[in-house]
């Protein structure tokens, strides 16, 4: 039976969608989509936002500010540090961005968003120092782009955007202020930048209209009593690979039938040890792994699969990269 924290009503998932699709979306609006009062809307959100430990965040165009150079570590410890050791580590860690503690083929997942490789290099250089006496064996990846889900920001990516890229201090407020509650409305911003509302207003289109904001979306940080499985796959190339066995990837991920167990997924290529990355959630371990896992290497038998694996036991810092989408038509391979 599935678990009840899962089940949502008709209503429910079209304005799970829709906030997933442009959190900002007014009360009126959702009401429209939901075929429903405003009022129904508004305590469908706070039920859905206490239910799934819902934050209504931003979906941030990291090229367009300069932050071009991504990477996803695991790290694997000989000797586990402490927890409060590790959140007193990151805690004012510019550039990483998410830090998960997890259990299984690595013990820390990290996503690190820098402006250029040097910094990157010697981020993670001190980062293996800082964690030494714990023999860490660090292994990271180049991240390309999320495709049905996002990498969360913290709240201090606005101190490292280039200059040319022409974001001055009140962007950079707004922005913060989005990161954290982009459902804020325009007078509370006002009051919090020292702007007039119209002001506010204009600013933030303007961000909307460069690009640099790509949508207003949720994180969902408690998708029901389950698992979160983090894998990262790697196999031989073929020409066939492409021509068969990406395509019946893409129709895994977007079949009706797997919908309770991708309601809430982040997959992603990555370039480096692994082609591809993927966080998902599932009731159980048995069913999880092999849906996330097991399902690719009979897919991709002659490709000789290497998969390495780990479920995310708690968020050290940052969010849980975790959406609502539809995965039919937001779903995209590199190459198209």
């Amino acid at each position: 039976m599935a678990n009840e924290n899962l089940v949502f009503t008709n209503k429910e998932k079209i304005i799970l969608r829709e906030l997933s699709n442009d959190a900002r979306s007014s009360l009126t609006k959702l009401a429209k989509k939901a075929d429903c009062s405003v009022i129904t809307v508004a305590r469908i959100i706070d039920k859905l936002t206490e239910k799934l430990d819902i934050r209504f965040t931003m979906e941030i165009d990291l090229d367009r500010l300069g932050l071009s150079d991504r990477h996803i570590l695991t790290v694997k410890f000989k000797k586990l540090p402490d927890e409060l050791f590790l959140r007193g580590l990151f805690k004012d860690d510019t550039y990483a961005q998410d830090v998960y503690l997890t259990k299984g083929n690595f013990d820390l997942l990290i996503f690190a968003a820098t402006d250029t490789p040097i910094n990157y290099t010697l981020w993670e250089t001190s980062l293996a120092t800082n964690l030494s006496e714990y023999l860490p064996d660090l292994r990271p990846s180049e991240f390309i782009f999320p495709q049905l889900g996002f990498v969360p920001l913290n709240d201090e990516f606005v101190n490292f955007i280039r200059e040319e890229i022409k974001v001055d201090k009140y962007d950079r407020q707004i922005l913060k202020l989005l990161n954290m509650n982009c459902r804020m409305r325009y007078r509370e911003i006002s009051k919090h930048v020292d702007l007039k509302e119209d002001t506010v207003r204009y600013r933030l289109f303007r961000l909307v209209r460069k690009g640099i904001i790509r949508r207003f979306t949720i994180a969902v940080q408690r998708p029901g009593y389950g698992y979160l499985l983090s894998y990262f796959l790697r196999y031989r190339f073929y020409k066939s690979t492409i021509s068969s066995a990406f395509p019946q990837m893409r129709s895994h991920y977007t079949d009706e039938n797997l919908q309770n167990f991708n309601n809430f997924p982040l997959i992603a290529p990555i370039s480096g040890s692994y082609r591809s990355f993927g966080i998902v959630f599932g009731e159980n371990k048995r069913d999880i792994l092999y849906k996330g896992i097991k399902w690719h290497k009979i897919l991709l038998k002659k490709e000789q699969v290497v998969e390495k694996h780990a479920f995310i036991i708690k968020t050290i810092k940052g969010l849980i990269p975790l959406r609502n989408l539809d995965a039919s038509t937001n779903y995209r391979f590199i190459w198209e």
